[in-house]
C-alpha cells in the first residue's frame, strides 16, 4: 500500500495561459467524452516522431474533468484509491475528532490496518465510509421531516 504523503504533490493550479488552453481543449473533448466515442491523442513531435494512441472513453472523461478544473483555475490533486491515510488525516477529511475516528475504527465501522503501532486507512475505505454516513444523514433528515409533518410543525 502507498501512504498518502508519498503519492500526493502540492495542489496544482493552472496559470492564466494554461487556463485558456485547457478551456479550448475541454470544449473539444467534451462531446467525444460524453458520447463515449473513441478518442485518439497525437503527440506532435518531429515528422518522423509523431505518435497517435487511442484513449479509453473513461480516461477521456477524466481528462475533461481535469481540463475543466484547470480552465476554472481550481486547485486539484490526484490521489489513488489504494493510498493510505493516517488517523489524523482521515479525521481531518471527515471533519471529526481523532478520538471519534479511533472509536469508529475499533468498533469495526471503518476498516484499517496496523503498521507497527500506527493505524492506516485506505482512501477507498474512507470514501465508502463517508458515503454511508451521508446516506444515514439523509435518512435521518427524512425521518425528522416526516415527524415535523406529523406534528404539524411546518
Amino acid at each position: 500500500m502507498r501512504t498518502l504523503m508519498n503519492q500526493t504533490h502540492k495542489p496544482f493550479v493552472a496559470d492564466e495561459a494554461e487556463a485558456v488552453i485547457a478551456r479550448k481543449a475541454a470544449d473539444h473533448l467534451r462531446a467525444a467524452a460524453t458520447s463515449k466515442q473513441g478518442v485518439q491523442i497525437m503527440v506532435d513531435g518531429k515528422e518522423d516522431n509523431k505518435v497517435i494512441t487511442p484513449l479509453p472513453p473513461r480516461a477521456a472523461s477524466l481528462i475533461v474533468e481535469i481540463l475543466e478544473a484547470m480552465a476554472n483555475r481550481v486547485p486539484m490533486s490526484l490521489i489513488l484509491h489504494d493510498a493510505e491515510v493516517t488517523t489524523q488525516q482521515a479525521a481531518d477529511y471527515l471533519n471529526v475528532s481523532r478520538p471519534y475516528l479511533i472509536k469508529q475504527l475499533e468498533t469495526g465501522k471503518l476498516t484499517y490496518r496496523k503498521v507497527g503501532s500506527h493505524r492506516r486507512i485506505r482512501l477507498a475505505d474512507l470514501l465508502e465510509y463517508e458515503r454511508g454516513c451521508r446516506e444515514e444523514q439523509k435518512k435521518a433528515i427524512a425521518v425528522l421531516n416526516e415527524e415535523a409533518k406529523h406534528l404539524e410543525l411546518e
